[in-house]
C-alpha cells in the first residue's frame, strides 16, 4: 500500500536521495529485474550488468548519474521499509511507485501535487488515514490536510 504524507517531514524519511543512494547502493541491485525496469522506464537507460548502465544521453555510466527520481524509486524497491521524500520524483515515476506499492508498504512525503492516474490506484493519506483511489480524491485530501499545517 502507498502511504502519502503531506505535512512535516518525519525524521525517518530519506530526504537527501542522491547522497543516500550513492553511499548505500549495491551492485546486486542493478541485476534485479525490477530495478532494470525502473531504470528503463524513468531514465530510458539500460542496466547492463552490476553498476554499468547504458544511457542514450551519457553513453556508459555509473548509477550515480541516474536521475534523483530514478534513485528514489530504486530505493523504494530495494529497501525493506521505504520512506522516501518523493517530492524529488517527477511524474514519470508514478507508474513505478504504484507498482512497488502494490506489492509492499511504501511511505512517501509529497509537497507537490503528483500526477497520479485519474482512477484505478489505492493509497492512504497518512495524516488523515483516508483511503484514496482517484486523482481528484488525492488533490482534495492533499489540500485539506495542508491547510491544517
Amino acid at each position: 500500500m502507498l502511504y502519502i504524507h503531506v505535512g512535516q517531514i518525519e525524521r525517518e524519511c530519506i530526504r537527501t536521495i542522491d547522497p543516500y543512494f550513492n553511499r548505500n547502493k549495491s551492485k546486486d541491485w542493478f541485476n534485479r529485474d525490477d530495478v532494470k525496469r525502473i531504470i528503463k522506464n524513468i531514465d530510458l537507460s539500460v542496466a547492463v550488468k552490476d553498476e554499468y548502465i547504458e544511457s542514450p544521453v551519457f553513453g556508459g555510466m555509473s548509477p550515480t548519474k541516474l536521475s534523483t527520481g530514478c534513485k528514489a524509486v530504486i530505493l523504494m524497491a530495494v529497501l525493506e521499509k521505504p520512506y522516501i521524500y518523493a517530492t524529488k520524483c517527477g511524474d514519470n515515476c508514478v507508474t513505478d511507485i504504484l507498482e512497488i506499492a502494490s506489492k509492499k508498504d511504501v511511505h512517501i512525503t509529497l509537497h507537490h501535487i503528483m500526477q497520479f492516474p485519474e482512477s484505478g490506484f489505492e493509497a492512504v493519506m497518512a495524516e488523515s488515514e483516508k483511503k484514496i483511489c482517484t486523482f481528484g480524491g488525492f488533490v482534495d485530501e492533499y489540500y485539506r490536510i495542508r491547510d491544517n499545517f
